[in-house]
């Protein structure tokens, strides 16, 4: 049943990347800190950084003579191990993946942090299995971002209390950050009170939302809709937001509590 299960993964997210951000790492259950490269007679801490179902991308604290050191190991076998914690189970699943090192190198930008490229021989079940079941619920989320659109919750002390927000939204803009009292959320637009003496939001304005909620801490991207002076001097402001899968998640065991 698991073979054929990880099969269907395989076939249906081919060609898909999973990027280990935090979300990613929550979701699929990363046991930080156990994954580790064994090159011939040597052992290599590393952290996960893209996978897919052909190919795995890990990045690793290397100084550039270590990088070339470990260039001489590219075409052979390597041996990775990986852990998860799933939810439903009381111990972590240990993962063992035989591989061929592509190549080893330089992340960009990045002194000191090495990228290193593996090819399964083949992709172990157990590994397609979590990454099918973490690209199945984002494709779940990208689906339901589009039918959250404007459903637009108040924020009271009721509804933050199950949405679990920490009453803590910063706007960053123009190198300037302002905390913000938000009060109403939806998964594509915000609806905020600035402090009176905020400068006059422009509309387009690009900006960056940093939320705090007990599930996940986020940022996403936004663009200021609409701003307006209140006779009090308070600026009050909508902008619409990039898909968060973050938020999208939350508004899902929101929506899934009120029934």
């Amino acid at each position: 049943m698991q073979k054929q299960e990880t099969l269907n993964y395989e076939a249906r997210f081919a060609d898909a990347l999973v990027q280990f951000t935090p979300f990613a790492i929550k979701s699929m259950g990363l046991v930080q800190g156990q994954t580790s490269l064994k090159l011939d007679a040597y052992t290599l801490a590393c952290v996960p950084y893209q996978f897919s179902m052909r190919r795995a991308v890990l990045a690793a604290s290397l100084s550039k003579d270590e990088i070339v050191f470990f260039q001489r190991f590219q075409g052979s076998l390597v041996g990775l191990a990986i852990a998860f914690q799933r939810a439903d189970a009381r111990a972590p699943i240990k993962v063992f993946c035989r591989c061929q090192l592509s190549a080893v190198g330089l992340m960009k930008d990045r002194e000191g942090v090495g990228l290193v490229v593996l090819d399964w021989k083949p992709i172990p079940p157990d590994l397609a299995q979590v990454l099918g079941e973490h690209l199945e619920f984002t494709e779940r989320l990208r689906i339901e971002f589009d039918d959250f659109r404007d459903r637009r919750i108040p924020i009271n002390p009721d509804s933050a209390k199950r949405l679990g927000y920490n009453n803590y939204v910063v706007m960053s803009l123009g190198g300037s950050q302002l905390k913000l009292a938000l009060f109403s959320i939806a998964a594509n637009r915000l609806e905020f009170l600035l402090p009176m003496q905020a400068s006059d939001l422009e509309q387009g304005a690009p900006v960056l939302f940093s939320l705090f909620f007990l599930a996940y801490r986020f940022t996403v991207p936004g663009k200021i809709e609409a701003a307006v002076r209140l006779p009090t001097g308070v600026q009050k402001a909508s902008a619409k937001i990039d898909y968060s899968p973050e938020l999208v998640h939350i508004l899902e065991e929101y929506f899934r509590y009120r029934g």
